[in-house]
Formats: structure tokens, sequence, C-alpha cells
């Protein structure tokens, strides 16, 4: 729990190490964080809404989160991460009935969404009326 609490942490790598449980909301307390790479773990649960609202998500370049069982929705503030990279892919997001927010999958505000072209997830018809 120490760690979330890290006020001048940039880079956390945790990738491939068979991490269990959630991704906890205290992921908002790391105001200048660039990269955080959580993918190839056994993480699993809602995507918590804080880690788009970590100052406006200004210093997050990478959000990799992919390769591991987290379900439920895409949290909207997700898609406020100007610039970054999120990757989300191989996950249960599948698994439920809604739609990712519009603002990921036009890839208006982040750098790239590699779920964009998950038609389950975001709907053709939908982003198409967007515009």
């Amino acid at each position: 729990e120490d760690l979330w609490r890290s006020l001048s942490l940039k880079r956390l790598n945790l990738a491939d190490n068979r991490l269990t449980g959630n991704l906890p909301s205290l992921v908002g307390n790391l105001a200048v964080l660039e990269v955080l790479d959580l993918s190839n773990n056994l993480l699993k649960g809602s995507l918590p809404s804080e880690l788009g609202l970590r100052g406006g998500g200004a210093s997050l370049k990478l959000l990799g989160l992919t390769n591991n069982a987290f379900t439920g929705v895409i949290p909207y503030q997700i898609g406020q991460l100007q610039g970054a990279s999120v990757l989300l892919k191989d996950n249960r997001f599948q698994n439920t009935s809604t739609t990712a927010p519009l603002n990921l999958c036009l890839e208006r505000e982040v750098k790239e969404f590699d779920l964009a072209d998950d038609t389950v997830l975001c709907p053709p018809e939908r982003n198409v009326l967007s515009d």
C-alpha cells in the first residue's frame, strides 16, 4: 500500500510478475507517473476510474494492462489520458454488455488504444455517428 502513496514515482514496470488481486484506487495518487506497466499478470476486477483522474492524466505516457483478467466497464476517465498509449488487450472486457468509452474508441485524446478495432467494445456504427 505504501507504493501507491509515492508522490515522486515516475515509472512502475511490474509486468510478468504473476501479481494477483485488484488494482487499488490508490493508483490515482501517483501524480507524476509516466509509465504504468502491469501487463502479463493475474490482476482482476474492475479498472479504477482514478487511473484517468491523476492530475488530469497529463504525465502518463503508457498504461499497459494487457493480458490480465480485468472485467467490467472501462472507465470513461481513462479516455482522458491525453497523449497516452492505453493497452488493454487480452482481458475480459468483452464479457460485458457495455462498450468502451467513445473518447477511447476514436482515439481523440489518447495517442493509442489497442482495442479501437474491437467491434464489440468499439462498434463502428456508434463511432461513425459521433463524427
